[in-house]
């Protein structure tokens, strides 16, 4: 195995350690939420958490996009210093101009939009958690194109710490109730970004870019249109849900997001990370398509055996984050179509970075926004008759559409070689034994065992067909070794 693959999977593994304390956190705040709040508000948090999305990316406008693409083009560490300060300026200032936007569209709208008439104190507290919120991210993006992946992931886990321990202490000891949920965001999200000060300030430096700036704007810009209306169009489900039944109902689905969307979270999300910026560094050398098709072949076995382990879980982690509420477990059918919906979007996201590579923003803008408008169509289709199911489906439909769609576009950049026989054969082990799991008896430590079996059987099964050779897994199992004994 190359050093470029043990380079990326150690980066992978120290990344998704942070998101695993960050998911486990659920585990605590999860339950606490859903006890002191009724139904209703735990959906109407659920559709806040989207609204938070939305801002995240309009408060960006392209500016942090075209950021991580520029930097490495610098060539002395003081235009480094200079570009940071020129987009960690613009940034600030939009999210500041955009959080102010819509805390004023919520307290004017906020019983429209949620179908729940929320109190003009929580709207300032979540607009207030969710500024400092944003004012994290170019901090943590100088960290990462740094290659600091550990002081980046201590300082995201301080910020998971803070959070659980402001949490307990609102909900559990002040007993302040769904305020309390927001005054602990802010909070942890106010004391992380001080923390976050001296790499701002050690990173910034008197000069502006204001050339560069425009550049990375207007390479950014049709991404950041495409990304805003494809999280208005793609996150619209659970607001769908909303309007044609109630809060409950969206925070049911949400809840089943949450656990299908740790794949995304711990592992999707690590190994692209990871990856995208050693492909930015890297894309240049020669080997670089080697690498891109040898860890194209891993990312998938990865997030298949992990999504197989969620899938088969899932009905304990429902019940572990509900507090036990019978209500949620309605959600567990939905896991594994959200599960493959998220492994198709994983390699979608695979398949965008060469169009990134060759600066083809144009081509992701249009499919994102076909792709957002495909979501919505079968949303208002789906929803009303099959109910969250519906939303389930179109996010898989979606996600598969976008996967083919940018690797049909990537391919015209540059040959991209994807082994279609050897996936569909893992997808079709994958759908028996996730199939299995769901004719498991109620027995909790029956149950438990079994599914352990299974799991077992999916491992062994994708050796026996050969879709990871053995000395593939040799090599991962030795590569393991030696990054664990480094720790």
């Amino acid at each position: 195995m190359k050093d470029s693959t043990t380079t990326v999977f150690k980066q992978s593994s120290i990344y998704g350690l942070g998101n695993i304390i960050r998911k486990f956190s659920g585990v605590i705040i999860l339950p606490l939420v859903k006890v002191y709040t009724s139904e209703d508000e735990f959906g109407v948090w659920m559709l806040l958490e989207t609204i938070f999305m939305f801002t995240l990316v309009l408060s960006g406008w392209g500016v942090k996009s075209g950021f991580v693409r520029w930097y490495n083009d610098m060539k002395s560490p003081a235009d480094k210093r200079s570009l940071f300060t020129s987009a960690t300026a613009f940034n600030y200032l939009v999210s500041v101009l955009i959080s102010a936007i819509i805390g004023v569209l919520l307290y004017r709208y906020s019983a429209a939009i949620l179908k729940y008439e929320v109190s003009a104190k929580l709207i300032l507290l979540f607009m207030a958690a969710g500024l400092f919120r944003l004012f994290h991210d170019m901090p943590f993006y100088i960290l990462r194109l740094q290659q600091k992946v550990a002081k980046q992931t201590v300082h995201s886990s301080v910020n998971v710490i803070l959070l659980i321990l402001f949490t307990i202490y609102f909900l559990e000891i002040r007993r302040l109730g769904f305020e309390g949920v927001f005054m602990a965001q802010l909070a942890a999200n106010l004391l992380t970004f001080i923390g976050l000060l001296p790499i701002i300030k050690r990173n910034t430096s008197p000069d502006f870019k204001a050339g560069e700036l425009k550049d990375i704007i207007h390479y950014g810009l049709p991404l950041a249109l495409s990304n805003l209306l494809t999280i208005v169009l793609n996150l619209s489900d659970r607001h769908i849900i909303n309007q044609f039944f109630n809060p409950a109902e969206s925070g049911n689905y949400g809840l089943a997001f949450k656990v299908a969307n740790l794949l995304e979270m711990v592992f999707v999300s690590s190994f692209i990370t990871s990856f995208t910026y050693f492909y930015y560094q890297s894309f240049k050398n020669p080997d670089s398509n080697k690498d891109f098709l040898r860890l194209q072949r891993y990312f998938v076995l990865i997030i298949a055996t992990a999504g197989m382990g969620i899938v088969l879980f899932s009905g304990e982690i429902i019940w572990l984050v509900s507090a036990g509420d019978a209500y949620y477990q309605e959600g567990i059918f939905l896991i594994p179509i959200l599960i493959m919906g998220l492994i198709f979007g994983g390699l979608r996201q695979f398949f965008t970075l060469p169009l990134h590579k060759h600066k083809s923003t144009k081509i992701i803008s249009r499919i994102l926004i076909a792709a957002g408008l495909i979501n919505l169509t079968l949303n208002l289709v789906l929803v009303p008759t099959i109910g969250k199911a519906g939303a389930a489906w179109s996010t898989l439909a979606v996600q598969f559409i976008s996967m083919m769609w940018f690797y049909y576009e990537a391919n015209k950049k540059e040959a991209i070689h994807f082994n279609f026989k050897q996936t569909i054969k893992l997808l079709s082990i994958w759908l028996i034994i996730m199939t299995a799991g769901f004719y498991v008896p109620d027995n909790f430590w029956l149950a438990i065992c079994l599914k352990a079996l299974l799991m077992a059987v999916f491992v062994i099964s994708i050796i026996a067909f050969r879709i990871i050779q053995a000395d593939e897994l040799n090599e991962v199992i030795r590569m393991g070794k030696k990054l664990l004994s480094k720790k």
